[in-house]
């Protein structure tokens, strides 16, 4: 045993010998090794590098934010906001704020993105960009120090009370076995569960703050804030395509890098998310209907409650379904002998109608229905232009549907650019004014698909069977085979593809004749009054035409194959300086003007139109209209006019029977009164649909204005309301009074209000200050606004007649004398 110890002994010794030079030799030979190349940093986030092409479905852009928050454009609409509508305190900071450092945030830029994509990126993200990371951290301060007025963070929770901690006494831990227990099995309940343990109190915690409703970082020259903490690797995984390398946002962001407000929405992400948000839900339909294939016997059959349904009745059953081919007629009347040559139709509903009617139901329901096919990004602008708000929006479509330019109108396909030559037509004095160039087979196409489709959901909705896939019947299939001839391949080919409507301002409607035969019956008024009375305008279609004889030839047949049987028969024409109005009593009346069939159904529209062609006072002869379309280019794809007079009528405020205030009135007395028209141009630069609406500062005002207006007297008009009814609950309650507790007498206010007669708090509530005073065997009650025009407007008088009366006093006490209320 000794000598083995020895020998172990020796032979560590030998190895400790053996070792310790190699070891001193790694220690001298160990030379400081170089540091490790420090990794690069990151270069901040801008805002090309910030977001990924799927992280956000909306992006918006505010360009140049100090000079937009400075500019007048902006100012003139929110005056009206400011002064009319009583905006919220938090507004009215936010722009006081937003003035006093439009200095520092003159060339920065702002992107608001929303809508995330991904999970775990905050629902709205802001981010300010400035000229330098200085000028962001020197602004970093200032902004934090500011959102909290604007975000306050909510109240902090209350805290619960102290928590009891039972701890064990020393006997109950002595007493217990091995495994803890909390007594002997002898020991009574209360010994055992109270009486063995003491009582000690958990000190309560103080109240942690609220978390803020935002995050707030900053980032070289980006300040950003979100309603959630992120990250930049959310924002922007590794590897994953920028937004700048998107093609459709590069495409809408470059054609509108000068706009002042740029937004950005990405459909064909939000159409991927709803696909896959269907297809889920379909997967999981399927799975409970095969979990109850699996298991019949789980499922119990529901308990019917409601009546059985029985079969119809034999009267039901025999009732007659109506017939489509069935011919109305046109029915004649005179009710004075006439030649026969001044037959006229008659103005009462016409049989035809029946006829009619469906086609047109079927019409509307073929273009503007069917499946719409949106395009893959809507991107939108806005640029304030001299005195006029300009909105542009590209639509930017898919290889399928790159010529539809209203996605929410699938049927609507636009044809070549034109030069509108319509207002070569309309009248001078046309109020709205609209022309657009249509692709007519494509139109036809999409509309006999619609309807084939809508007929083949409708079997299935009715668990009937679908007809064999063939060639869709065309809608009008009735109509062609009265015609004789094919709609797409006769009648089609003979229109050009400019298509106009044209709304005139009201025109004297004179004494039937034989042109506008079946008007209204003159009344018994002197010539001169029945002369001057004026009729509704009635819209006209200009649409252009290739062959005018052919045209001319068909019209009598389509007349006719429209269930207006006879009609030709009652054709009345007159001609005007060469041209030639046709009419069918108060059904259609046309003209060929040019190169355009003009149809309205009102004979007096229709020789307007004519009579304004013949003596050269169109709309393309207006200076009015010349100016205003001006900005347009040449060639167009649509076009729209609204003239003054048409806006006026809709956005006058005493038209819109509004209450005109004191600080409306000064209001429009510094907005320019004369309205610019309002104009709309549909174009193609080959990147897409281009809409592009011109709208007037003071239009625009106008209609803020009033907006704010209206929105200021909803609360007025509450406590008017409720100032009427508490008069009217105090006069009931003071006959109650004085029938019982009051022994003949009525009571104060304060004696209602004990009796319970009179809630306190309503009369307290809704900004009047009602006053009841006792006069001998009667009362006076009155509702007078805490606040004139701020409150209240009206005020309010009641005595023991129970009548109520107001008026306006400014703010002074009504009376007696006040005119009952309404």
């Amino acid at each position: 045993m000794l000598k083995s110890i020895q020998r172990l002994i020796t032979l560590l010794l030998v190895f400790l010998v053996v070792v310790s030079p190699l070891l001193a030799q790694q220690r001298r030979n160990t030379a400081p090794k170089k540091p490790a190349p420090a990794e690069v940093p990151e270069p901040s986030p801008t805002f090309e590098t910030l977001l990924s092409a799927d992280s956000y479905k909306v992006y918006c852009e505010i360009r140049g934010v100090g000079g937009l928050i400075r500019s007048s454009a902006v100012n003139d609409l929110l005056d009206p906001v400011m002064k009319l509508g009583g905006p919220p305190k938090e507004f009215k900071i936010l722009v006081k704020w937003l003035n006093a450092h439009a200095d520092v945030l003159a060339s920065s830029r702002m992107l608001v993105a929303g809508w995330p994509s991904r999970p775990n990126l905050p629902t709205v993200l802001v981010a300010i960009e400035f000229s330098s990371p200085e000028e962001a951290k020197k602004f970093y301060p200032e902004l934090r120090g500011f959102l909290p007025t604007l975000l306050p963070a909510p109240a902090p929770a209350p805290t619960a009370s102290p928590i009891p901690v039972v701890a064990p006494s020393p006997a109950t831990v002595a007493s217990s076995g091995p495994t803890g227990g909390q007594g002997r099995i002898n020991d009574p309940p209360s010994v055992s569960r109270t009486a063995t343990r003491s009582v000690r109190t958990v000190p309560e915690k103080e109240n942690a703050p609220a978390l803020s409703p935002y995050q707030m970082k900053q980032a070289g020259a980006l300040i950003l804030i979100s309603d959630t903490a992120f990250t930049f690797r959310s924002l922007r995984p590794p590897a994953s395509r920028l937004l700048e390398e998107d093609q459709n946002f590069t495409l809408a962001r470059n054609r509108f890098a000068s706009e002042s407000l740029f937004l950005y929405v990405d459909l064909k992400s939000i159409e991927k998310e709803e696909k896959e948000r269907q297809k889920k839900w379909e997967e999981e339909e399927q799975k409970q209907i095969e979990i109850q294939t699996a298991n019949p016997k789980a499922e119990q059959a529901p308990v019917n409650l409601a009546p059985e349904m029985t079969e119809p009745t034999v009267a039901e059953q025999q009732q007659p379904e109506p017939s489509s081919t069935s011919q109305p007629t046109l029915v004649v009347t005179s009710s004075d002998p006439q030649p026969s040559g001044n037959a006229t139709l008659s103005s009462e509903p016409q049989p035809a109608t029946e006829a009619v009617g469906p086609m047109m139901f079927s019409l509307y329901g073929a273009l503007f229905g069917g499946v719409s096919k949106w395009p893959e990004a809507v991107s939108a602008a806005v640029v304030f232009e001299g005195d006029a708000y300009v909105l542009r929006t590209l639509i930017v479509n898919g290889a399928e549907n790159k010529s539809n330019a209203i996605p929410f109108v699938p049927q609507f396909v636009s044809g070549p650019a034109f030069v509108p030559e319509s207002p070569n037509i309309f009248p001078a004095d046309t109020d709205l004014f609209v022309s657009v160039s249509l692709d007519y087979p494509q139109v036809y196409d999409g509309m006999v698909k619609a309807i084939a489709n809508a007929d083949e959901q409708s079997r299935k909705y009715r668990n009937q069977p679908v007809k064999e896939s063939s060639p869709p019947e065309s809608p009008f299939a009735i109509y062609e085979k009265k015609l004789g001839l094919k709609i797409k391949d006769d009648l089609l080919p003979l229109l050009g593809n400019e298509f106009a409507l044209a709304l005139a301002k009201k025109v004297p409607s004179p004494t039937p004749s034989p042109l506008n035969a079946g008007a209204e019956e003159p009344t018994p008024e002197d010539g001169e009054k029945r002369n001057a009375r004026t009729a509704d305008p009635s819209p006209v279609i200009a649409i252009s035409v290739k062959d005018r004889e052919a045209v001319a030839r068909l019209i009598p047949k389509i007349i006719e194959s429209l269930g207006f049987k006879g009609a030709n028969l009652f054709a009345q024409t007159e001609k005007r300086d060469g041209a030639e109005i046709t009419s069918y009593g108060n059904v259609l009346a046309y003209a060929f003007l040019g190169d355009f069939l003009v149809v309205s159904a009102d004979a007096a529209a229709t020789r307007h139109v004519v009579d304004a062609y013949v003596n050269h006072q169109t709309l393309s002869s207006d200076s009015h209209f010349r100016n205003f379309i001006r900005w347009q280019p040449r060639q167009v794809l649509g076009q729209v006019y609204v003239a003054p007079g048409l806006v006026r009528q809709y956005i006058s405020p005493a038209g819109s029977g509004a209450p005109v205030n004191d600080n409306m009135s000064d209001f429009l007395s510094r907005v320019n009164p004369v309205i610019d028209p309002l104009t709309y141009a549909l174009t193609n630069e080959g990147q897409g649909p281009l809409h592009e609406l011109h709208v007037p500062k003071n239009l625009l005002q106008m209609i803020i204005a009033q907006a704010s207006s209206e929105a200021t007297q909803v609360p007025l008009q509450t406590n008017e309301a409720v100032a009427k009814s508490s008069l009217r609950t105090i006069a009931v309650a003071e006959a109650t009074y004085q029938a019982t507790k009051g022994d003949g007498r009525f009571g104060s206010l304060d004696d209602l209000i004990a009796e319970n007669l009179v809630n306190r708090e309503m009369l307290q509530k809704y900004g009047y200050r009602i006053e009841v005073t006792i006069s001998g065997k009667g009362f006076e009650a009155i509702a007078v606004p805490v606040t004139y025009g701020e409150s209240g407007r009206l005020s309010y008088f009641i005595d023991e007649t129970s009548v109520l009366r107001g008026g306006d006093h400014g703010g002074g006490a009504a009376t007696i004398a006040d005119q009952p209320a309404q």
